[in-house]
């Protein structure tokens, strides 16, 4: 491959990070809003059921994250076997973008999770 192809995947893997990010941010919204508005008055069954398919939408947003995040390291090392690393191209590949993003992403779908037990807590008391 050429240095243009490779930075080229570079950059697309890095949109992809950035849409995996706002899908998740899409899907996290959603879920709160269901929690806030029909959370109590969900039955155990429906409540499971929507907190399993945002709990697997949330995975698979950070997998994916994780998974873009070696893609453009292995595509830098690919570079680098053309030409040296620019200072920007260095930058990016010493940095942990991807992993710090999906931390905190999986612990915003903690946070969702915790906000919707809440709310059916209130149901019970």
């Amino acid at each position: 491959m050429s240095e243009y192809e490779l930075l080229d995947l570079v950059a697309a893997a890095i949109d992809s990070m950035y849409d995996s990010t706002t899908m998740f941010l899409s899907l996290a919204s959603g879920y709160l809003l269901v929690a806030y508005l029909a959370g109590a008055k969900l039955t155990r069954v429906q409540a499971a059921i929507v907190s399993a398919l945002f709990i697997v939408g949330a995975a698979l947003q950070c997998w994916g994250l994780l998974s873009y995040e070696t893609a453009i390291e292995e595509y830098l090392i690919a570079k680098a076997a053309i030409s040296p690393l620019t200072d920007y191209q260095q930058l990016i590949f010493d940095g942990n973008a991807g992993t710090l993003i999906a931390s905190a992403m999986a612990i915003g779908a903690i946070a969702a999770l915790y906000f919707m037990w809440s709310v059916r807590r209130e149901k019970l008391i």
